[in-house]
């Protein structure tokens, strides 16, 4: 692809971008086929989403963010999926960041996050299941007198969270890491020295929509407080611009 090394010395790209490049290496192309391209590039990893209009060709190992779950939380998933076939929610758990982490982390949580309307009839489904397992928006004092290996914390979606890939439920890798820097619980499961890490793991080893994470602190409150903690404790370098 002759095209990508009219765009080597770019942290990011745009469409226009690469369509000047596909003409530069003597390609012209009509925007539905540079459309129908880039998508196949997404799709394959040639070419990565790192914002809104911005790309990146991978070119240190990236790879899409990808984690298997434990059978518990798939388990809860299932459950909750069956009972409430067109509710929004997300799954996540302690044990995903181990791959970033020093320090392994031996007890599990399970977190759920569900849509407003209906979180009280989702614990109520799991309730049932995992009996003394499972907790409402806990407060960090509750949560350490009820807590229990593999606990289900059931909590309020925040809207706009990003969906996740290959299943809606999946959480992103952008959305964990938002959510470790600003839920209580899992502010309390990780030692503060462990986030850098954490962050230059997640940006070294996968591709980071860099729009869709600050997007999302932004909902949470959080983008200035994540964005300086990027710059400032970490040896991450943004792709694109605020």
């Amino acid at each position: 692809m002759q095209w990508i090394q009219y765009l080597d010395n770019t942290s990011n790209f745009s469409r226009a971008d690469m369509m000047n490049a596909f003409e530069a290496s003597g390609d012209k192309l009509s925007s539905s086929l540079l459309k129908k391209k880039l998508q196949e590039m997404l799709d394959n990893g040639t070419v990565a989403r790192v914002g809104r209009n911005a790309y990146c060709v991978p070119k240190n190992g990236e790879k899409p963010y990808a984690y298997r779950y434990s059978d518990l939380a798939n388990e809860v998933a299932e459950t909750v999926s069956k009972a409430h076939p067109l509710l929004m929610f997300s799954v996540s758990e302690l044990v995903q960041i181990n791959e970033f982490t020093n320090h392994q982390i031996a007890h599990n949580i399970i977190f759920l996050s569900v849509e407003g309307d209906v979180v009280d009839f989702v614990f109520d489904t799991l309730k049932d299941k995992y009996p003394g397992k499972v907790l409402l928006n806990p407060t960090s004092d509750l949560f350490h007198q009820y807590w229990y290996d593999n606990m289900i914390v059931v909590e309020k979606l925040i809207t706009e969270a990003p969906k996740g890939k290959p299943k809606d439920w999946c959480a992103r890798i952008e959305k964990v890491l938002v959510d470790i820097m600003t839920e209580p619980l899992w502010a309390e499961s990780i030692s503060e020295s462990e986030l850098p890490a954490i962050f230059e793991g997640a940006f070294e080893r996968y591709v980071i929509d860099e729009s869709c994470l600050f997007r999302y602190a932004k909902r949470r409150t959080a983008e200035k407080k994540i964005r300086g903690f990027i710059t400032n404790q970490t040896t991450v370098k943004l792709k694109t611009m605020r």
